[in-house]
């Protein structure tokens, strides 16, 4: 029988797409959570669903932002306590809003600059004809969700657990962005061959043609990652639950850690244990016996000062 782990999570700050501009100088966008093991579950969900009842409002749904702010501070301390007695391990993935803004002018400029090049080499109009390329911009969302998981799977790997039924408990998102999400979480082990289908006009046979290309890669051995996930399963969560809750309350409080940051702190990376040394589930946060620096948010996304 496969071990069940839940992962429960959410999302605070920024999560647009790719074309936003930062609103405040060194804004971030954050998705945390945490993971509890099957045997822990029933417990755990038991006594955070108590701690919830107690703060909902009349009327509405429970957030923390929506609270006064002496109430902000005594659900924290609930719910951080319980996950600090339960010894539970936590897990953040922040990118900085002027970064993702960055990379993706960059990489756009350098699309329509190939393009150009390609046409202005041709010495006959192509044969085939293919409507404009459709840009599809990136959403900080997704993105976010996919370093999150990432960071799980390491997770996983580094305690050597494999086979795991991951069973991944979201706040409440529309049908369309919970399957980008499942999406996401899938391509990070997906080794299977990539194929990329097109349409065109052949202009001399007057007719529609189709075309593919499949691109592989063979990993060395030592490189291959073990079945870490046998089963995943991602559902969003509507109704009062504690264990959204903390996610909630988690990403939250974090997303202020990030926005509290000293002038000298700002542009710094984020997804390393010192950028939430001073938060209260530090402990829980530092949760990897070896750190590595992160080369997508912290690398490709880095905020455009970060180097200045």
């Amino acid at each position: 029988m496969p071990e069940q782990i839940y992962f429960y999570c959410d999302e605070s700050g920024a999560k647009g797409y790719a074309d936003q501009q930062e609103k405040y100088q060194g804004e971030v966008g954050v998705f945390a959570g945490f993971l509890v093991p099957e045997q822990l579950h029933a417990e755990l969900s038991s006594k955070l669903n108590v701690i919830a009842k107690r703060f909902t409002p009349e009327q509405g749904k429970l957030h923390i932002a929506d609270l006064p702010e002496k109430q902000k501070g005594a659900l924290r301390q609930a719910l951080f306590d319980e996950i600090r007695r339960a010894h539970i391990p936590c897990f953040w993935y922040a990118i900085h809003v002027a970064g993702f803004n960055a990379y993706y002018i960059k990489q756009a400029e350098l699309l329509r600059n190939h393009r150009t090049q390609v046409e202005a080499q041709r010495r006959s109009p192509a044969r085939v004809k293919m409507g404009s390329i459709r840009e599809e911009l990136p959403s900080l969302h997704v993105k976010l969700f996919g370093g999150l998981h990432a960071h799980v799977v390491a997770f996983l790997l580094e305690q050597e657990r494999t086979g795991v039924d991951l069973l991944i408990r979201t706040d409440y998102v529309d049908e369309s962005l919970a399957n980008e999400f499942e999406k996401e979480a899938l391509s990070l082990l997906d080794t299977e061959p990539k194929v990329i289908k097109a349409t065109g006009f052949d202009t001399v046979d007057r007719k529609v043609v189709n075309g593919q290309l499949t691109i592989s890669v063979q990993y060395p051995e030592d490189m291959q990652v073990p079945p870490v996930i046998s089963n995943m399963s991602l559902t969003a969560i509507g109704e009062v639950d504690g264990l959204i809750l903390a996610a909630d309350v988690l990403a939250n409080s974090l997303n202020y850690h990030f926005k509290s940051r000293t002038e000298g702190e700002l542009y710094a990376p984020l997804n390393d244990p010192e950028a939430v040394a001073s938060h209260p589930l530090y402990e829980h946060l530092d949760v990897f016996h070896c750190w590595s620096s992160d080369p997508v948010g912290d690398g490709l996304f880095a905020h455009p000062k970060a180097s200045l």
